[in-house]
């Protein structure tokens, strides 16, 4: 998947967001997201009040939100977690013993892009 098109927006949009190549492990990672990260890791990246997390903090956010049983999350926006799961992306409130999911796209792509 090309996130190239993203990249330049999230530039466009804040000059201080900052991209870099990562040619660390991304086991974890779920393979719709590897281009993302081995190409265009967010160091530090905020876009639209969405914030993207780089590889080296997503193991950590993994466990913070791991009460959601949610494949992978990879940003937040205000706090809430946004994730994929079986495909799709989705953003559920934080703090909320039983939170219920909003489903923000069907597929990473289409997420990325409507960005």
């Amino acid at each position: 998947m090309e996130f190239s098109k993203f990249v330049e927006k999230a530039i466009l949009y804040d000059k201080r967001n900052t991209f870099s190549k990562y040619n660390g492990d991304l086991d974890g990672i779920p393979d719709v997201l590897k281009d993302l990260y081995r190409e265009s890791n967010p160091i530090d990246v905020e876009f639209n009040n969405i914030r993207f997390f780089p590889v080296e903090e997503l193991s950590d956010l993994q466990e913070e939100y791991s009460y959601l049983n949610a494949q992978f999350v990879f940003a937040t926006c205000n706090g809430d977690p946004i994730f994929l799961h079986d495909g799709c992306v989705y953003t559920a409130p934080h703090g909320v013993k039983e939170p219920k999911w909003e489903l923000l796209s069907k597929t990473v792509e289409a997420y990325f892009t409507e960005l």
